[in-house]
């Protein structure tokens, strides 16, 4: 769990007695390839910790997977709302790759939010993911599906290239083939 408590200590003051509870609190999982970790139509059960792998979390519309975004480690993940209110969640989450993960109910969660650092550290992310969904929000609205990915490719190649190509067109909004012609003409541009 270091690098979890490394992506604490990047928001907040973590002293050592929040971080004993914080770690004792959380379940070690291991997924493999392709395992579902939160599923349409069932309440979300856990907040989750990525210390290794990469997760992808989507919605089904029309029968077709339109991915919403993708989380690598070492970050966290749920379905906000069907996990504190437990209700039915329209997202799906999937393991993009065998991925560790550390997991808490939320009967855990709550008693979490107790310590000063947890609540700071999980309102810091929640204005980091929202700043996060209104700036993809804007660039969906604004930008070409060409423009984002070859942005993508700047910022976070080495994720680009660990993300499936029929993933990474849906989160970009267009077809596989046209996002390989996008490739396709950036290998020429790079010549």
């Amino acid at each position: 769990m270091n690098n979890i408590k490394a992506l604490i200590e990047n928001y907040v003051d973590l002293p050592s007695e929040d971080w004993n509870v914080i770690e004792s609190t959380f379940e070690r999982m291991v997924y493999q390839k392709n395992e579902a970790l939160i599923t349409e139509g069932e309440i979300c059960k856990y907040f989750y910790f990525i210390e290794e792998g990469l997760v992808r979390n989507f919605v089904t519309h029309n029968n077709q997977e339109i991915t919403k975004f993708f989380v690598p480690a070492p970050y966290c993940i749920t379905s906000r709302m069907s996990f504190i209110n437990q209700t039915l969640t329209k997202d799906n989450v999937q393991t993009l790759e065998r991925s560790v993960i550390w997991q808490i109910n939320l009967e855990q969660y709550n008693e979490l939010m107790k310590l000063d650092s947890w609540r700071l550290f999980t309102r810091k992310m929640l204005n980091e993911v929202q700043n996060f969904t209104e700036q993809r929000l804007i660039e969906n609205m604004t930008e070409t599906a060409e423009v984002r990915y070859y942005r993508m490719q700047k910022e976070t190649p080495d994720l680009v290239n660990r993300i499936p190509q029929k993933y990474l067109a849906s989160y970009l909004g267009i077809a596989t083939q046209s996002l390989s012609r996008i490739r396709k003409n950036a290998l020429k541009n790079d010549n």
